[in-house]
Parts: structure tokens; sequence; C-alpha cells
């Protein structure tokens, strides 16, 4: 297992934390060279530690994504990257009509944004050789709007746009563009995002372990697939709104409905 990501370097944003602790780890069995970035240098530290001791190369990098100079800085440090991981993401959920401008602004900087930077960081030097692979790890959200997650998922929507056009843009040039869009995962991501405002029937699909979303991430490096949706509940369940989106909607308001009278 993981031959084809043996000594390639890649980049993971929100290595901290969640979903990017778990894929440096997975990268780090895989036998990849490391480069962790994130805010905070303490967690990055630790979670350094622990590739090392798997036997994978590791350099950190402090970074906030939402900082275009930071991102540029980032792949100047990493220097000739193989896979860039755009992970880095929180949210705060509330009803559009009182949703704060700063955090619908933050989020968007930092969820959709970041990407951005990131990517056009990245790209020339992919670009130039003909070979690369971005995994953008997107979400459920981006493909379905909640109710009173309407900044959060306005973040997820345009990642998965974005994403879809760079892959038009790049893939006939030697680069590859994948997508993971997990649904609920058990991680520390709702000490901003208030899990209970999640409309009712969201709470159907079974959260996942960080761990089972870094696996996903990782096999995108390896084969560059163009999505993956996880777990199996929500991928069907995405499917049914993108082949009936009305019905969909629907079915998503009712049954919240109904949970929501309950609790």
């Amino acid at each position: 297992m993981g031959a084809k990501l043996q000594q390639k370097t890649v980049v993971v944003t929100g290595a901290s934390s969640g979903i990017g602790r778990a894929a440096a780890l997975e990268f780090a069995r895989r036998e990849a060279n490391l480069v962790l970035a994130a805010r905070r240098g303490e967690l990055l530290e630790t979670i350094a530690k622990e590739c090392r001791a798997l036997g994978a190369g590791c350099k950190i990098v402090v970074t906030d994504v939402s900082q275009r100079a930071d991102c540029e800085h980032l792949i100047d440090m990493a220097g000739s990257v193989d896979v860039l991981v755009n992970n880095a993401g929180f949210a705060i959920f509330d009803a559009i009509e009182s949703a704060r401008p700063g955090d619908l602004t933050s989020m968007m900087q930092t969820n959709y944004f970041g990407t951005v930077w990131c990517t056009q960081a990245v790209l020339p030097q992919m670009l130039a050789r003909g070979n690369g692979t971005i995994v953008n790890v997107a979400s459920i959200a981006g493909i379905m709007g909640y109710a009173r997650m309407g900044g959060y998922c306005a973040t997820k929507f345009a990642v998965i746009g974005f994403s879809e056009t760079l892959r038009d843009e790049v893939l006939s040039r030697g680069v590859r563009v994948a997508m993971v869009c997990p649904g609920t995962v058990e991680t520390d991501f709702f000490e901003k995002a208030e899990r209970g405002k999640m409309p009712g029937a969201s709470r159907l699909i079974m959260a996942i372990k960080p761990e089972k979303v870094a696996r996903a991430i990782a096999n995108a490096a390896e084969d560059g697939r163009y999505r993956r949706i996880l777990p199996l509940g929500a991928s069907m369940f995405m499917r049914l709104k993108e082949l009936l989106p009305r019905l969909a909607h629907i079915l998503m308001r009712r049954v919240s409905a109904v949970m929501e009278t309950k609790s």
C-alpha cells in the first residue's frame, strides 16, 4: 500500500487537527514526505513528531491560508510539490438573516480563498513539470444547501465550482484535480460550528471518523479520481439531490421539521 506516494512531497493545509491531522498520519504511513501547514505551530510540532515516528520526512510551515502571502510562502518552503491537499476550513452556522458579516467574510477567506491562493501558488511548477495532484476537501454542504448553514455552504459550493473548472483547465496538461466531500466528521470542527443548528434530517447520516476521510484523501492523491462522497448514506442522498433536487429539498425540510419538533 502507498507505493504511489512513497517519497512524494505532500502539502497538507489545516494539518493541526481533525481531518488534516488524520491525513498527515495517513500520508506518513504511505511513506510520503510531508509539509504540514496551519496557524497553530505548537500543534503542528506535535503532529510532525508523530509523522516522523512513522518514518516520514516532515516539515512544518506556520500558515494562515486566508493570507495570500502566507500561501505563497508555504509553497516556496515546500519546494517541489507532488500533491497539494487543500483542507483548511471552519464553519459558523447561522440563519442567513442573522449571520454576521465578519463570520461570512472569514469563512470565505479561509475555506475558499485559501484553496485558491494555495492552488495558484503551486500550479506554475506542476504545469511546468506536467505532473501533480491537487486534492480539495469540500463537503456535501457544497452539493446541497442546508438551512442555517448558508454561509458555510456558500464557501463549499465555491470550492466545488472552482475545482470543477480547474480540473477542466489542467487535466490535459498533466495535473489532476480531485475532490473529497464528507458528511459530518467527528472532529473539533464543531467547537465553532454548532451541530445542533444543522437541519434535523442531516443528523440521520452517521458521523464518520476523520481517519476514514483521511484514507479517502490519500486514495484521491494516488488515483486523482474526480470526486469521493462519504459515507455511503451521504453519497446516496447527494445522488438523489443531483437527479431530483426539488424532491431532495422537500424531504430534507419535512423530515427535519418532524425531528426538530420531537426534540
